[in-house]
């Protein structure tokens, strides 16, 4: 029991640095106040609220990104296309 609960414990501790990273990463962070902002919200004063919003934000700018990724390689393909004419 006690080391089901470490596990889940490393687990989430695990999860929430990924998070963190991921939310600096889209908020461009770079202000010591912007990247201990996620250590208060995670770590001293857990909210659950906040976690799932910044959930939310890391998802949509992945879901951006890979669209924009995909617009880029598709305009590279065509430029290939292109040129080969």
């Amino acid at each position: 029991m006690v080391g089901n609960y470490f596990l889940w414990q490393s687990k989430r501790e695990y999860e929430d640095n990924a998070l963190k990273f991921r939310i600096i990463c889209v908020w461009r962070s770079s202000s010591p106040k912007e990247i201990l902002c996620p250590n208060d919200v995670f770590d001293i004063n857990r909210d659950a609220t906040m976690i799932e919003s910044i959930q939310r934000q890391t998802d949509n700018y992945n879901v951006e990104l890979k669209a924009k990724a995909d617009s880029l390689m598709q305009k590279n393909l065509q430029n290939k296309k292109n040129k080969q004419c």
